[in-house]
């Protein structure tokens, strides 16, 4: 049997999933700190204290704060990318929509993500940022195409799934109107924690219905 040379030993394993759990560490903690204190406020030594770790060993990870909110997008992105492949049917969409909005108007982070950009003070820090540092505005534009793209796919999957053939210019609205009501919601939530569940849960069903092309 021919041996790989460069192939990962087990203790190389093992040391690289304890640098990714420290890494992870370290990003629940930047996000913990961005959440309360927003992006600017929130320090290094801050973050180094929420982790339990020196500044020095969270340099090792991070370079510096841009470092830390972009490697916080990117999480997004691999988790949202996730998320849209398992997108539930039209009526479990509307009652995971209205529990973000509860959740959001409570100023809480989704714990279902397990990701700070669900938190829409944070996410506003972000989009704020964007900007203002033109590296963060890429890497935002990436994401959002990215998802969308996403979306595009699970929405020809869905017509086809129903025998039709889907029609591009009809899938790029049905696309927008979905980012427009999640995002519009998100900052509804903040502006209007109040708005009555039951005609909250008909309005969306109303628009989940014309994004499915219902």
């Amino acid at each position: 049997m021919t041996l790989n040379p460069l192939a990962d030993t087990p203790a190389e394993d093992a040391a690289a999933a304890r640098a990714e759990a420290q890494r992870q560490r370290i990003l629940d903690a930047a996000q913990r700190c961005f959440i309360a204190r927003g992006f600017h406020a929130g320090s290094i030594s801050e973050i180094a204290a929420e982790a339990d770790i020196s500044q020095g060993l969270m340099y090792r990870y991070f370079a510096n704060k841009r470092a830390l909110i972009l490697a916080l997008i990117e999480r997004q992105l691999a988790h949202d990318q996730d998320s849209i492949g398992q997108m539930p049917a039209a009526s479990d969409l509307v009652e995971g929509l209205l529990r973000c909005y509860q959740v959001w108007a409570r100023g809480e982070t989704l714990e279902t993500t397990g990701n700070a950009i669900a938190n829409v003070a944070l996410y506003a820090e972000i989009t704020a940022e964007a900007h203002r540092d033109p590296v963060v505005a890429e890497v935002l534009r990436r994401h959002d195409r990215q998802t969308s793209a996403a979306i595009g796919a699970w929405l020809r999957h869905h017509d086809m799934a129903r025998g039709r053939d889907p029609d591009e210019g009809d899938i790029e609205a049905r696309i927008l109107l979905l980012r427009v009501l999640v995002e519009g919601l998100a900052m509804r939530a903040v502006r209007d924690p109040g708005l009555a569940k039951a005609s909250l849960r008909r309005l969306l069903a109303a628009a989940i219905s014309r994004v499915l092309g219902e």
